[in-house]
């Protein structure tokens, strides 16, 4: 059974900065939307998520600490292992859904010498307190670029192709060398005559003008988790705006917004509101 303490990397005298610190570092490396589907990382990430929740919370960590998991167990409200929803729905909670996870996730295909990664699309969802309390399943139109079907997504007129560029042969950069104090400094950017996709158009499409895709629409389904607040986002990877020229698509970020209902006020996962008791 793993110490919860020993899974975050934390003493078990760590104050909750510290607790709410290691956790956001493991999570940035371990979360699903960054290791491809791996089943081992998505079960270290619902493992540092456990441990945090409960650590975070100073009622569960006393228990905790005097009685270990067991105690968990047999306190109020008991006790189970999360699951991969779970997971997810605590660390939007507390850390703010993807935030901070984009820069991360800059494909290596938007550098010099390959096609170029699609734009990202943003889209602001409106939530009732009553979806935000279940979870909810929404469908939504999204305007977006999607692959010419004159030219297939090439960029090239039908019946020609693109051709490799003379000037970087292919790899989409080119590299200058500078002498300077420090002596010879070599200096890497996107070849000028391609744009860094290693290729070039000599009869570009009519219909997308070379650029490989064309605005479209398509209907989206949306899962959301429970527990959701205003600010807080999730990510729909590899779903957005197609690349130019055979580019893999960016991604939709869905940027939840919470209706307010004057019947209650929020604070965090807490509902209050106020009731008039008369006596007899």
């Amino acid at each position: 059974m793993a110490d919860f303490y020993q899974t975050l990397g934390v003493s078990r005298n760590a104050s909750d900065a510290e607790i709410k610190t290691a956790y956001r570092k493991l999570a940035m490396t371990y979360h699903p939307d960054r290791n491809n589907g791996s089943k081992e990382a998505e079960e270290k990430f619902k493992a540092i998520t456990e441990a945090y929740d409960v650590l975070r919370e100073p009622d569960k960590r006393a228990v905790y600490d005097r009685y270990g998991e067991a105690g968990l167990r047999g306190g109020s409200g008991g006790f189970h292992h999360v699951d991969l929803s779970e997971a997810l729905s605590i660390f939007m909670r507390d850390l703010g859904g993807l935030g901070g996870f984009g820069e991360l996730f800059a494909s290596a295909a938007s550098r010099g010498g390959g096609p170029r990664t699609g734009s990202d699309i943003k889209i602001a969802m409106p939530m009732t307190l009553t979806e935000v309390a279940s979870g909810a399943e929404k469908t939504v139109p999204v305007k977006l670029l999607e692959p010419c079907d004159r030219c297939e997504g090439r960029g090239a007129e039908p019946g020609s192709a693109p051709t490799k560029c003379n000037t970087c042969h292919g790899t989409g950069e080119v590299r200058r060398a500078q002498r300077s104090f420090f002596g010879q400094v070599i200096s890497v950017a996107p070849c000028p005559n391609c744009a860094g996709e290693g290729s070039v158009i000599a009869a570009p499409c009519k219909k997308c003008r070379g650029e490989g895709r064309v605005r479209g629409e398509k209907q989206i389904v949306v899962r959301i988790p429970a527990g959701v607040a205003t600010g807080q986002y999730m990510t729909m990877r590899g779903v957005g705006n197609v690349g130019p020229r055979g580019g893999p698509r960016g991604d939709i970020l869905i940027v939840f917004e919470v209706e307010e209902d004057p019947r209650f006020e929020r604070d965090g996962e807490d509902l209050y509101t106020e009731v008039l008791v008369t006596y007899p």
